[in-house]
């Protein structure tokens, strides 16, 4: 297959490559699992991987990346990821196809993404299927902070390509003070198909939830004093309550006081922060006057990172039937090719 780039690391390669074909489950994996140590073994080139599934168990896909991208004592070299959506890439496909380093998929390609299920078929509404659908915003929150990590910068790009017309929408709008992500939503979601835009209309208001959530959170960290990962819990618990009180308008709580709504809030920070590692060294830190560099800059992307997190999050909801070409603008791949995208 030709490439655009002329570039290994940009040009699917049949010789160097694994399908992923039918249901993602462990014997997709344990039947995978030999050819990914062959190719990885033999060099560290790009690995392709075609997809072409209607989904089934994240893990599995997980599992799939971890192989790919293992290292040994020997060689601590990671084997770069050309992901294809060849032609169909659903659910926990899309996910994957998300992670590769580069993403590509056909203008013809099937894209869904979608949070995780929990089959009703021959039971009855118990507590605890009612546990096994709270565990979903768990889920939920997980995928969407992976698939954050994996595209994000995908998403910078997009951003910093739309920013020249910033001001001429400015100017289209009446409107000289509205904020650089601002444009970008109108600018974004006037080139998205209907489900591309039903993503960035349930993204947007959550967002800025986001914004406040972590406002709160951010006044109750200190830094300069040792802490726990459970004294972060219940840090994101206390911000998650401080929140959810502070917005809450009269009449308009729930029947369970507002908790279940904390609890999201509690699953995002603590989904967002992964392992907590980077947050307990900043606490950890000494206080500064100012700002450290690194930090200023990651508070300047702070605003459309939080965005594609919410993005991500919208994703969960519902069946969103994106096109491929709403997949590249909202980060999610890197480019749709008119050649043919199997070998």
């Amino acid at each position: 297959m030709a490439s655009a780039h002329g570039d290994a690391d940009f040009t699917p390669n049949p010789n160097r490559a694994i399908w992923v074909e039918g249901r993602i489950e462990d014997a997709l994996l344990e039947r995978l699992r030999p050819e990914i140590l062959e190719l990885t073994a033999r060099s560290r080139e790009p690995v392709t991987v075609f997809i072409n599934s209607s989904g089934g168990m994240p893990n599995v896909a997980i599992g799939i990346l971890m192989a790919l991208r293992r290292t040994t004592p020997d060689d601590a070299r990671v084997s770069r990821i050309i992901t294809v959506a060849a032609p169909k890439a659903w659910s926990a496909a899309a996910n994957l196809l998300s992670a590769g380093d580069f993403a590509i998929a056909h203008p013809d390609s099937a894209l869904l993404y979608h949070g995780g299920r929990v089959p009703l078929s021959g039971k009855q509404l118990t507590a605890e299927v009612a546990r096994e659908g709270r565990a979903l915003h768990t889920d939920h929150e997980i995928s969407a902070s992976h698939l954050a990590v994996d595209s994000f910068q995908r998403l910078q790009f997009i951003f910093s390509a739309l920013s020249p017309l910033f001001a001429r929408h400015r100017a289209e709008a009446g409107n000289p003070t509205l904020a650089d992500l601002d444009c970008f939503h109108a600018l974004l979601r006037g080139r998205l198909s209907p489900a591309g835009q039903r993503v960035i209309d349930l993204a947007v208001p959550l967002s800025r939830d986001y914004d406040g959530l972590f406002l709160q959170f951010r006044k109750r960290l200190r830094r300069g004093r040792a802490v726990t990962r459970t004294h972060l819990r219940k840090l994101m618990i206390y911000a998650s309550a401080d929140f959810e009180w502070e917005t809450a308008e009269e009449g308009d709580e729930p029947w369970d006081g507002g908790l279940g709504r904390i609890a999201d809030h509690f699953y995002f920070l603590n989904a967002y922060f992964g392992d907590h590692e980077r947050l307990l060294e900043w606490c950890a830190a000494q206080a500064e006057p100012q700002m450290a560099c690194a930090d200023a800059e990651e508070l300047e992307r702070w605003p459309l990172r939080i965005f594609f997190r919410a993005l991500c999050r919208a994703l969960q909801e519902g069946e969103n039937y994106i096109t491929p070409a709403d997949a590249v603008l909202l980060g999610l791949i890197d480019t749709v090719w008119e050649a043919p995208t199997t070998p």
